[in-house]
């Protein structure tokens, strides 16, 4: 269940939408010339067009996976959220699409079939067919995406200041209840915060030595508490970091991560963050 909620890049150009939809087409009108399969070898009057109209199908499928659907499910595709669970949902809709495009264009073929029967087995026909371009997309991605967040982390770490800058600016953290008093430390001690709904957790330096507490505020109020301090950075939600302390940043095809001085985890970056945010 973990793994399926792990984070996985959403294919979001519009450009390589269209080019995946029409290479999709044409790979299966293809296929299906060069290997015909499931009783394609039979001698069938207009048989080219009835293969390039399955081309047709699976291309208008994979158009309407990745251009209507998430206009009508917006919250479900939203970028920051998109999972490895969400994206083989994303694949099985599509497999289910393309195979009613599909047994549509061969009842308009022949109508005294069954409809029903022949979009059952389209389904079986369109994944073992479908599993080519599919394997294709997940290796691009994984590549393309791999490399463009290597070459990003490269330069968001080319941009970080100067150590000791700011570093003996005392930082005062209220919290919610101003009857509390407010937490004191230098700005080099102050490492990040986390976000726990209505809680933020404030992880810090005493004595070299990395401590934590958690306080009742808002990760949006501390954020506005130290707004005039260049070096606190928002870098996702849930995090608010200290960017004197990082030590690496990490991208793979996946995500960003940020590696903080003394800290176990990887803090994840925002898919919106750009390297302008370390300037």
């Amino acid at each position: 269940m973990k793994w399926l909620n792990s984070p996985y890049p959403l294919l979001q150009k519009t450009k390589y939408k269209w080019l995946f939809a029409l290479f999709s087409g044409l790979f299966v009108f293809v296929f299906l010339i060069f290997f015909q399969p499931f009783g394609s070898a039979q001698s069938i009057a207009y048989k080219y067009i009835l293969l390039a109209g399955f081309g047709v199908a699976v291309f208008l499928g994979v158009a309407t996976t990745y251009f209507i659907l998430p206009k009508l499910f917006r919250e479900f595709f939203r970028p920051e959220k998109w999972t490895i669970g969400k994206e083989i949902l994303l694949q099985f809709g599509s497999i289910l699409i393309i195979s009613a495009f599909n047994s549509l264009h061969n009842y308009n073929w022949w109508p005294d079939i069954n409809l029903y029967q022949t979009f059952f087995n389209f389904v079986i026909i369109t994944i073992s067919i479908g599993i080519f371009p599919i394997t294709g997309l997940i290796f691009f991605k994984e590549r393309t995406l791999s490399k463009r967040n290597t070459q990003k982390a490269q330069l968001l770490y080319n941009q970080l200041p100067p150590e000791s800058i700011e570093g003996t600016i005392t930082v005062q953290i209220q919290e919610e209840s101003v009857k509390e008093a407010p937490i004191v430390m230098q700005l080099s001690e102050f490492i990040y915060a986390q976000s726990e709904g209505n809680y933020i957790t404030i992880h810090y330096l005493k004595d070299n030595t990395l401590m934590h507490k958690l306080i009742r505020l808002s990760l949006k109020q501390l954020e506005i508490q130290l707004e005039n301090l260049s070096q606190i950075k928002r870098c996702h939600r849930s995090y608010l970091i200290n960017r004197q302390h990082i030590t690496s940043i990490d991208g793979n095809a996946r995500s960003l991560t940020i590696q903080l001085e003394k800290v176990a985890n990887s803090i994840p970056v925002s898919r919106t963050f750009s390297k302008a945010d370390f300037k």
